[in-house]
């Protein structure tokens, strides 16, 4: 895409955040509370079985279980708002996160970000059994009051 598109797109981008849809505060929870409520398919992520039994080995859950659990992992920090969770899979192994958050303008993304990544971090190793080589990318891509 050529700078000019780019500066034109987010323009918009900014004019669009800047001005809500009329009407959309009466709307807004219903509409979420149905995209809640649709159902959504994952892809197969194999994970250490957290309870074996006589036979320990693998089990497979959806990608959607990490997804929430990296959500919930960084909501408690008040500087920062998830933006997006996206996952690397080879096969059924998960290879990679990436964390897109969004931060509070004047906060210290710096410290905020490294706590990101500790609460996530461990969010991944409890739902996955075991965190290895894997690479967790976490990145501040938006600022917000």
């Amino acid at each position: 895409m050529a700078i000019g598109n780019y500066d034109v797109l987010s323009r918009a981008s900014r004019e669009l955040r800047a001005l809500p849809e009329r009407g959309w505060m009466a709307v807004e929870q219903r509409v979420i509370d149905a995209v809640r409520a649709t159902p959504r398919g994952g892809w197969p992520l194999e994970v250490v079985d957290p309870h074996p039994g006589q036979a320990p080995g693998r089990i497979e859950v959806s990608d959607l279980v990490l997804r929430a659990g990296v959500a919930r992992a960084v909501r408690p920090i008040a500087q920062l708002l998830l933006v997006d969770v996206a996952v690397t899979l080879l096969d059924k192994t998960l290879r990679g996160v990436r964390v897109e958050l969004s931060g509070r303008y004047g906060a210290d993304l710096v410290a905020a970000t490294a706590r990101a990544r500790t609460l996530v971090t461990a969010a991944i190793v409890e739902i996955v059994g075991d965190a290895g080589t894997l690479d967790v990318d976490i990145a501040v891509t938006d600022i917000h009051r």
